[in-house]
C-alpha cells in the first residue's frame, strides 16, 4: 500500500493511468495519487470482510507469480518444429485447470 502512489505515478507517466497521479507538490509529494489510492483502499477495508480480503490476496499473488512463470517459460524455450504453439496451448490448459481448481 505504501509503494501504490508511486507506481501510479510511474503509470500515469507512461500514459497508462490519468494525469492526475502524476501530479507533485511543491515538497516531491504525490498528495493527488495517496489521497485516491487510500479513500479506496480505506472504503475496501471498511466494507469487504477480511475473511474475503484475504482470499484474494492470496489469489492476486497466485495469480502474479503464475504469470510471472508463465512469461519466463515462453521467453526460454521455444515450441517444437512439428506442432507450433503446443507451447502457448499447453500453458493456457495448465491456466484454465489452475483457475477451475
Amino acid at each position: 500500500i505504501m509503494a501504490q502512489p508511486r507506481l501510479q505515478y510511474a503509470m500515469s507517466v507512461d500514459g497508462l493511468l490519468p494525469p492526475i497521479f502524476a501530479k507533485v507538490d511543491a515538497t516531491g509529494n504525490l498528495w493527488h495519487g495517496t489521497l485516491i489510492s487510500g479513500t479506496v483502499m480505506i472504503t475496501i477495508a471498511t466494507f469487504v470482510p477480511f475473511v474475503y480480503l484475504n482470499d484474494l490476496i492470496s489469489a492476486g499473488v497466485l495469480v502474479a507469480f503464475s504469470m510471472t512463470d508463465t512469461s519466463v517459460i515462453l521467453l526460454r524455450h521455444d515450441n517444437p518444429s512439428d506442432s507450433p504453439h503446443l507451447l502457448e496451448k499447453l500453458l493456457g490448459l495448465f491456466h484454465t485447470v489452475s483457475f477451475v481448481t
